[in-house]
């Protein structure tokens, strides 16, 4: 039996009593079954509420799980597009916010990037590496006269 059904039959109960309704006792006693009534409607008001809000966060819940899985199956797909095992990877860390990144040598060649945290711009210098990079460093100094 609910909340609902039990203050139904206390009310029943009293009524049934055949007491004097002008006694000042049986008057606080009916005021106290209605406040239970009214307190028992309130309560049923936000169990059904409640019920609703439970279903709608459900349907929100699987509606996000949808999203995350198109989400992360794209994403995972390009990475499957991107990565190749045969790939050498350099760890390069940003000197302005520390973030540290990792890239692929075709990516090192090209000179420069931008970090991906804070934008700052990364420049790779080969020229102490080895002196046949000669002709890449007159390249340079033709880009610099310009």
């Amino acid at each position: 039996m609910g909340i609902n059904e039990k203050a139904a039959y206390i009310k029943g109960m009293i009524d049934g009593m055949d007491l004097d309704k002008n006694d000042k006792t049986v008057r606080v006693l009916n005021a106290v079954v209605d406040l239970l009534s009214e307190v028992t409607e309130k309560v049923s008001d936000l169990n059904d509420a409640y019920d609703e809000l439970c279903e709608q966060v459900d349907e929100i819940d699987e509606d996000l799980a949808s999203i995350e899985e198109d989400y992360y199956e794209d994403f995972e797909d390009d990475d499957d597009d991107y990565v190749d095992e045969d790939d050498n990877f350099y760890e390069v860390t940003c000197p302005s916010c520390g973030e540290t990144t990792y890239m692929d040598e075709n990516t090192l060649l090209e000179g420069s990037i931008s970090c991906p945290k804070c934008g700052e711009e990364l420049e790779f210098d080969y020229s102490d590496l080895d002196d046949s990079d000669d002709d890449s460093s007159d390249s340079d100094d033709d880009e610099g006269k310009e």
